[in-house]
């Protein structure tokens, strides 16, 4: 599934390669997934080319962030986006390995972590012949447990990490997270349509948290005639974005290119 040209209203430019990883519409449930009442400061692990930090940004004007990708040629594009769209002061991108989190930052320095983690183990289905798809889809570079090891560490207690994955894998994503003392206390399931089952799951946890979990309603990303649904045109919007006096005034749109 492929988001449709980015909204006006974002007021964002998003450079990406044309070939290798490239952003989907995963990247927007995430953002869109993460509370207005988020702590700052924010860490986007695994960043890619910046974009779910990019659109917390616009969202959570209050909100510090930094982003941590482990590919050089993505950081780089990475860095390039936050320059483009003036938000130096707000958003730094940090090349370096999540599994080397304890290194690279301090504990509990963070109020949210966000994360689109790869979800296939080594083991499971075909490695894409681009090392940048294949690291996006297969645990190459780091593992589950190692992922929530890294979040643990940087989140302060009390702190919240939002993480989109798949459902095949959802029963290991919560037994893990127990076992790392984040408390999952949000989860909601995306399906393409209400008829199909679901592709992703989103999945809030809280550091030390004691509160019940809550399933939300399903999020239906087709109605069946194909279209999108009216709750995804609105997430494509941004649709508790603030003000346009609050953000930046450059067109959006995503740019495309080879290098």
């Amino acid at each position: 599934m492929q988001p449709p040209t980015t909204p006006d209203a974002w007021h964002l430019t998003i450079a990406q390669p044309d070939a290798g990883y490239r952003f989907a519409l995963d990247a927007f449930l995430l953002a869109d997934f993460i509370p207005t009442t988020a702590r700052s400061p924010l860490l986007d692990l695994g960043t890619g080319c910046g974009v779910i930090a990019l659109l917390l940004a616009r969202r959570l004007p209050h909100m510090s962030l930094v982003g941590l990708e482990f590919q050089a040629r993505l950081a780089a594009w990475a860095g390039h986006n936050v320059r483009d769209n003036g938000l130096q002061q707000r958003l730094e991108i940090v090349q370096g390995d999540i599994r080397q989190a304890t290194s690279l930052f301090a504990p509990a320095s963070f109020g949210t972590v966000v994360c689109n983690p790869p979800y296939r183990a080594v083991s499971h289905g075909r490695l894409n012949p681009h090392p940048e798809k294949a690291m996006a889809r297969h645990e190459l570079t780091v593992t589950l447990p190692q992922l929530l090891q890294a979040i643990t560490h940087v989140l302060e207690r009390r702190g919240v990490c939002g993480l989109i994955y798949h459902p095949s894998r959802l029963s290991e994503l919560c037994a893990r997270l127990e076992e790392a003392h984040l408390r999952p206390r949000r989860l909601r399931l995306v399906h393409a349509t209400a008829a199909t089952p679901a592709t992703m799951v989103l999945v809030e946890a809280v550091r030390e948290g004691r509160q019940a979990l809550t399933v939300l309603p399903p999020l239906c990303v087709y109605e069946t005639s194909g279209v999108y649904s009216a709750e995804m045109q609105a997430i494509f919007r941004g649709r508790d974005l603030p003000s346009a006096g609050c953000i930046a005034k450059e067109s959006t749109r995503v740019v495309h290119r080879t290098s």
